[in-house]
């Protein structure tokens, strides 16, 4: 009697872990799910030294550049693709009274004092007690910096903004992309080979780059030659002492084959330079606070 009475209880408490487990996956997965987009005129609710995760409209790729500026934010937060979302951060000031703000958006022109930027959507900022205003700036400090390196799909080309960072292994082909400029015009970079040319047809110009093999792991920077403009960013990966030999003897290619994120198509490269060449209008010239990261 003992044993069968065992063997329920184990069966019921199997059958309850079964029935929790598809819930629990479904929390997590809510939990990890992106934060929703926000249409014109919507609001958030927020608390003084929160952060805050601002999701564009996923059809507006136009957006990617622009600064979300409201006078309950800190500093402004910069629209970025972090794929599949276009997404800003922003943290609410400690100071910030309870109320509602419009938080609006701004193009490649300089902010003018006073300028609330075009509507988008406003934050209603609740009170807080005495002990959880003294304790803000404290939690402001500690927070992490804001991830300014962009993530767009991996079969897209390359760049598509000059936070496009992609990760190269050492020896490793790539194809930069442009349709703004410039033709038979070369690109410089601390880790190419050489200085590739850019060339093409139907405003898409390519180059072909080779990653040096002796260099170093870490972010590097490629301009067009003659300009200080940082043009794109890409990321060499840590390889191992016999992956970087055969890389100097020739044999790393015959055994990995090409780069695997190129694109493998005119109507792709085409498509994805268009896309490249709206946000390039929208973004403008670099930002100097987009420029201080460590750069190798």
């Amino acid at each position: 009697m003992l044993t069968t009475r065992k063997r329920i209880g184990g069966a019921t408490t199997l059958a309850l872990l079964l029935l929790m487990t598809p819930a629990a996956s479904a929390f997590a997965a809510q939990a990890a799910d992106p934060p929703p987009e926000l249409f014109d005129g919507a609001q958030l609710s927020a608390r003084p030294g929160e952060r805050l995760t601002l999701r564009s409209p996923s059809y507006l790729p136009g957006w990617i550049g622009d600064w979300v500026i409201s006078k309950a934010f800190v500093q402004h937060g910069t629209l970025r693709m972090h794929d599949p979302a276009i997404t800003a951060e922003a943290t609410v000031a400690c100071d910030t009274p309870p109320g509602v703000y419009q938080v609006g958006r701004t193009g490649s022109e300089p902010v003018e004092a006073g300028d609330d930027g075009a509507p988008w959507v406003t934050v209603k900022v609740v009170e807080i007690d005495d002990a959880e205003r003294a304790a803000c700036p404290g939690k402001v400090a500690a927070l992490p910096p804001e991830e300014i390196e962009e993530q767009w799909p991996a079969d897209d080309s390359w760049p598509n903004s000059p936070w496009d960072v992609r990760t190269f292994q050492p020896g490793a082909k790539v194809t930069p992309t442009s349709t703004l400029m410039g033709y038979d015009e070369r690109l410089t970079s601390r880790g190419f080979t050489g200085r590739p040319v850019m060339r093409g047809t139907k405003a898409v110009l390519t180059a072909t780059a080779t990653i040096r093999c002796d260099a170093e792991p870490g972010l590097y920077e490629v301009r067009w030659v003659g300009k200080d403009e940082v043009w794109a960013r890409y990321r060499v990966a840590q390889i191992d002492d016999a992956t970087r030999a055969s890389c100097r003897d020739g044999t790393w290619h015959v055994a990995t084959g090409r780069t695997p994120w190129l694109v493998g198509g005119a109507a792709a490269a085409l498509a994805a330079a268009g896309a490249y060449a709206l946000a390039r209008r929208r973004r403008g010239p670099a930002r100097p606070a987009d420029n201080g990261s460590s750069q190798v």
